[in-house]
This record gives structure tokens, sequence and C-alpha cells, in this order.
């Protein structure tokens, strides 16, 4: 009794493609994994099984392209993040930020919808301008408006006959507030103050007197190396005390600095004093927004601020006079492109590239250049036949057949 195996016929998805080898055919109980190219999204189930009556089941699914979304909104005084991606799909967010001086209004955080529309809409960064400082039985010596922004200074002073309580400098912060508050003046005879404390590895700016009159400020700071703690600015209160602690100087460290998808590569130690450095490189896969060194600065921080690691992608090569095997927005790194010439014109350069981890193309893209080579093809009945650039095959449709046969062919340089 003769015997036919079932198989199954190899499932073809376009604008996408199968783990592993493609087969021929299949045997039942086979199973084929799928996955979408770049910019596609897979529509039915992602495997399917060959069964005993030559049938995929589940069904083989589709690729779909996605639909994506242009670049997110621009906004008055400040800026989206993610500006350096060249593609927005459907599910991606951006986090908008305000410049210095302005708050932000409506939603920080926006994604892109399935429809390639951005959602919700996107916030406003409005000024910030904090309330004109009153101060009873005194005034203003400088900044009188009439308008205050973040960071903006008033100095008061008060009518004679009157002590004032509280900082004589007070400025505009960004939540709209007064820092120190508005002081107040009272009425009634100041004390002084003895003179300000000296702090070791630091110095303040007073004057060589034995007492100070209240209103009198003094400002410390410290020597390279050390970071201020407590109040840099004091003044003498009507009481005849300083209104905070002298502060101290302590030498400065700054945390182990930390990057996501990257690592440090050099300066790695569990503690990090003033000026002292690291070096930063991306995982595979991933290239570097900001400078890779960064330094230990005297308030404790890093400068330039760590660096970011964010997904490489390659930008769609282009090629003049010529074309490659199917055209993304952008490309993930190990993708590879294929390059061909238009006809008339002949590759320089490699004829395939791929994506790296930092964004480039390598080897680098190709130009097509235009032929400069003329074959001159002598046939028996035709003559001479001139041939720029192009591959002659002997066929019937070219008009030659297996009988006939060339007399001659001579190549030439094309004049320009």
């Amino acid at each position: 009794m003769l015997s036919l195996s079932v198989t199954c016929i190899s499932p073809e998805v376009e604008n996408g493609r199968t783990n592993g080898v493609l087969q021929p055919a299949y045997r039942p109980r086979d199973i084929v994994v799928f996955e979408c190219d770049p910019g596609y999204t897979l529509s039915g189930s992602p495997e399917t099984q060959c069964q005993n009556d030559g049938r995929w089941d589940p069904p083989v699914p589709v690729c779909e392209r996605m639909l994506q979304c242009p670049s997110p909104p621009a906004i008055a005084n400040g800026k989206p993040s993610g500006q350096d991606l060249a593609v927005f799909t459907s599910g991606m967010s951006v986090n908008y930020s305000c410049e210095p001086g302005y708050s932000l209004t409506g939603q920080a955080s926006i994604y892109c919808t399935a429809s390639g529309t951005w959602s919700p809409p996107p916030p406003r960064c409005e000024g910030v301008v904090c309330i004109t400082p009153e101060i009873q039985h005194g005034r203003k010596v400088a900044g009188r408006g009439p308008v205050y922004r973040p960071r903006d200074t008033v100095r008061f002073e008060c009518d004679p006959g009157y002590a004032l309580n509280g900082s004589r400098q007070i400025q505009c912060r960004d939540d709209r507030t007064w820092d120190p508050p508005v002081p107040v003046c009272i009425q009634g005879k100041s004390l002084p103050c003895p003179p300000p404390t000296v702090i070791v590895k630091g110095k303040h700016n007073a004057k060589p007197l034995a007492t100070f009159p209240s209103g009198t400020y003094v400002n410390y700071s410290c020597e390279p190396g050390y970071a201020l703690r407590g109040e840099a600015s004091i003044y003498c209160t009507t009481s005849g005390t300083w209104s905070h602690p002298s502060p101290l100087c302590e030498e400065v460290r700054c945390p182990a600095p930390q990057i996501q998808n990257g690592r440090r590569v050099s300066g790695d130690r569990h503690v990090y004093w003033y000026k002292d450095s690291v070096t930063f490189e991306c995982d595979p896969g991933y290239t570097m927004k900001g400078h890779s060194l960064s330094q230990c600065q005297t308030d404790d921080t890093w400068d330039p601020p760590l660096p970011i690691c964010e997904p490489a992608i390659c930008i769609s090569p282009e090629v003049e006079n010529g074309r490659t095997n199917g055209v993304q927005p952008a490309y993930r790194p190990r993708d590879i492109v294929v390059f061909e010439c238009d006809p008339g014109y002949t590759l320089s350069g490699s004829p395939e590239t791929q994506c790296q981890d930092d964004g480039r193309w390598d080897p680098p893209v190709p130009v097509c250049e235009r032929s400069n080579h003329l074959f001159i093809v002598q046939h028996p009945e035709l003559g001479a036949l001139p041939l720029l650039g192009v591959t002659v095959r002997l066929s019937p449709t070219t008009g030659f057949n297996s009988k006939d046969k060339l007399t001659s062919a001579t190549e030439l340089m094309a004049g320009n």
C-alpha cells in the first residue's frame, strides 16, 4: 500500500520574517514563529503549527504598517524630550520641561496614539511672577519692579527710628514666593552684634570691627575642594545676634555617578572628591547624549551633567541614481541594507552596509557613478551596436539567437 506523507507549504509573511532558515516544506507538528520588520506590527498569532491535513493553525499572521506620529509639538519657552529621535511610533511618550523662570501648565507627558496623533494636547510654559513685596515703615532701595521674576532680588531699609527684623535682601523663587520672607521694620533701638565667627577652611568678608550694627550682612565662602554647609549669608538682627549660626566648610564628596544602559570605564571608586573625573560609555545598541567625561564640583554635583544612553538608530541611507532593498525611516543596529544602481551607473563602494551600535553605517554608503565604459558589439547582420554601461545577454529577446555569431567586441572609454 502506497503511503503519502503530509507536508505544509512554507508560510510567508510580507514585511516580516520567521525564526530560523525558511524551509520549502514542513511536517505536521512543526512550529514556526513570526516577527515583523521595524515599522510594522503583527496582526494575528506570533506562531503557528503544521496540521495533519496540511493546514497552518492558527492562520499565518500579517504584518501591518504602524502609524507614526509627527515630531512632538514645539512649545514656547520649553521643549519636549526625545528631540534626537527620527521616528515616533504608537505608544511612545515624551516629557516637556520649561526654561528657567517658567512653570508648566497642563500635562507634562504626552503619548503617540494608534491613530498617529499626540494625546493629550501639549502643555504651556507660563512666566513665573512674584507678588510685589511691600514693607511698612521702610522702603525698597534696590529692585523696584514693577514685575519680579525668578532670581530677581529686592533690598530694603527702614525709616529712621525703626530697625529691620529679617533679611535685608530677598529673592523671587520659581514657586512664586520670596526667600527669605519679606522683612518688617520694628520701632525701637537696636543692639550691635559681636564679630562673626571665623570658620576652618573658609572665610568671611566682614571688616575687622569690634561691633557690627543691625542690618549688617556678612558672606562666607570656602576654599577650593570644600563645600559650604549652612547659610552663606548672615546678618545682624536688632536683638544683637546674627540671623543664623556660622556655616561650616566640609570637604566635597560627590555621589557615585550611575547611568542607565551604560557604565563607568575610568575613575571607578567608592568615594569621589573635588575635581575627580569619571568617563562613561554606553552599552552596545545605545548612543550617548551629552559628554562622556564629568568632573566632581564644589557643590557636590557633576559637571557636565551625566550623559544619557539612548537606543541607537541609523538614519535611512540614500544613494543618488540608485536604490535599496526596501526603505525604512530608521534602522536598528545589525540591520543590513543592499544597494544597486540605476541603468547607466556603476556602484563605487560596498554593495551592502550594516547599521552599527553608534548609529553609523559600515561600510560607508556607496555612490552610483555614471558609467564611462562603451562596448561596441559587431553583429554580422545588424552591424556595430554601441552599449553603454549595460550587460549583453545572448537571448532571443535581444535580437540574437543561438545561430548568430558575434564577429567582434571592443571595449572603449566613453567620452564626456
